[in-house]
């Protein structure tokens, strides 16, 4: 596929290392430049004796240096890969040093023993009493837990919300540890998130109280689970914190489809990086939301890059309105991705239709994608807005206040593209763009911090 800037930093690990990358991205720097069809390698001389070996596995794309960094993909990992995009012409065909053959050789060797040990560990009988007592534990573990968190809801509704402004901050963080010790992360994330909101500026009161009313609701929803229909059972557990095994996911059928990567947005919270990787289908025009986790520096998946497409096949996760998935298999990514087509169903209205049945099925959504054709960026009165025609939707303030803002302006020029957001049900935040800039070209809008 193409490599560009936006796709390389957004593999980063971390702000120093995207620009200390960038620092890299120069052929002086390198030595020993090659490429094959597989894979880039070069030596970049360090403060040590020795130069660093880099190379890269373009297939999904892995990294590997000599550097002593910890980080996952390095500086120079990063340098490499962005020198690649820029100056392809800088690398030498040829046959690969055994530094780089060895290295990707071995890989393929240990995957294939991984998936035999998989498929082994999968066969193996398993203890059925074993397993339903730790279910038993940790079902009465969150029972303590939904307990617990509607008394203190209860407790701060009965001081006020303008009395549990001052120590929001630390009072939501011992509530919310307590829901992680109940083994219940869901309670703990909105609980945290309701801090932001009571000091998120005019309306704080409104957007707080509608929040505190969604895990009111899957309080309540909590405690009847057992007589709830299936998706929607399923749905309270997943919000709760339950997670589904992905062996059991990948088990069920799938869609076959053309999918683009069409955004990516990450989110940071207690050491733990979260990235939402939103697809888009040609033939069934429907999204799909793949999540990834890592933890400190660890590195994250980075088999599905921002703007690459692929022949594959999806799995969704059981819900009222499905949206979470898995990629069960994949195809060779193209090397431009083109905008989903636009079948009349894109404008905003159309939209906002489809968020409203998807959160009448499943109320604790938090984020919907909207892939918008022909839209435009402007500013009315004191906020950005999206627009086609006389249909709107607001920036959220986060952007407004960031690069990323300025990014879309510049890339679009005030023309119409496609852009894709994500809408939380009052603000949209945009995570990918489509231009036409001599035959289209995806921009990566939304990283961690800015190219």
């Amino acid at each position: 596929m193409d490599w560009s800037a936006d796709r390389v930093l957004a593999l980063a690990p971390d702000a120093g290392s995207a620009s200390a990358g960038q620092g890299l991205a120069i052929t002086r720097k390198w030595s020993s430049l090659g490429a094959s069809d597989r894979a880039i390698w070069g030596l970049c001389q360090g403060s040590g004796k020795d130069p660093y070996q880099t190379r890269i596995d373009l297939g999904e794309p892995v990294f590997k240096c000599s550097c002593p960094s910890r980080k996952f993909p390095c500086k120079h990992g990063l340098g490499l890969l962005l020198l690649f995009a820029k100056e392809k012409k800088s690398f030498t065909r040829g046959a690969e040093p055994g530094w780089v053959s060895e290295w990707i050789d071995g890989r393929a060797e240990k995957a294939e023993k991984k998936a035999e040990k998989a498929k082994a560990a999968a066969e193996a009988p398993v203890d059925v009493a074993a397993q339903a007592k730790r279910a038993a534990v940790r079902e009465d573990r969150v029972r303590q837990g939904v307990t617990e968190c509607r008394t203190w809801l209860d407790d701060l509704l009965r001081r006020g919300l303008a009395a549990a402004q001052s120590n929001a901050v630390s009072e939501c963080e011992r509530a919310a540890a307590r829901m992680v010790d109940a083994q219940a992360p869901g309670l703990a994330g909105m609980i945290r998130r309701i801090p932001p909101l009571m000091s998120s500026g005019a309306g704080w009161e409104v957007r707080t109280l509608e929040h505190l009313g969604r895990l009111h609701l899957l309080l309540s929803a909590a405690d009847r689970v057992g007589e709830l229909p299936g998706e929607l059972a399923g749905d309270v557990r997943v919000a709760i914190g339950y997670n589904q095994p992905k062996e059991e996911v990948l088990a069920g059928q799938g869609v076959s489809d053309l999918w683009t990567v069409v955004g990516q947005a990450f989110e940071e919270d207690h050491h733990l990086t979260m990235r939402r990787t939103w697809l888009w289908s040609k033939r069934t025009a429907r999204a799909a939301l793949v999540l990834d986790f890592a933890a400190g520096h660890q590195p994250l998946d980075t088999s599905l890059v921002a703007g690459m497409a692929f022949e594959g096949e999806v799995v969704f996760y059981p819900s009222g309105a499905p949206l979470r998935a898995l990629v069960k298999s994949r195809g060779e990514a193209s090397r431009t991705a083109e905008p989903p087509e636009d079948g009349g169903a894109n404008a905003i209205g159309a939209n906002l239709e489809r968020f409203a049945r998807a959160l009448s099925a499943n109320p604790w959504l938090t984020r919907w994608p909207m892939v918008l054709h022909r839209t435009k960026v402007f500013r009315a009165g004191d906020r950005w807005m999206l627009g086609q025609g006389e249909e709107l939707l607001p920036l959220s303030p986060a952007f407004e206040r960031g690069i990323h803002l300025w990014r879309l302006l510049s890339a679009t020029g005030g023309r119409e593209a496609t852009i894709v957001a994500e809408w939380d049900g009052e603000a949209a935040e945009p995570v990918g763009l489509f231009v036409d800039a001599g035959g289209t070209r995806y921009v990566g809008l939304v990283t961690r911090w800015a190219a």
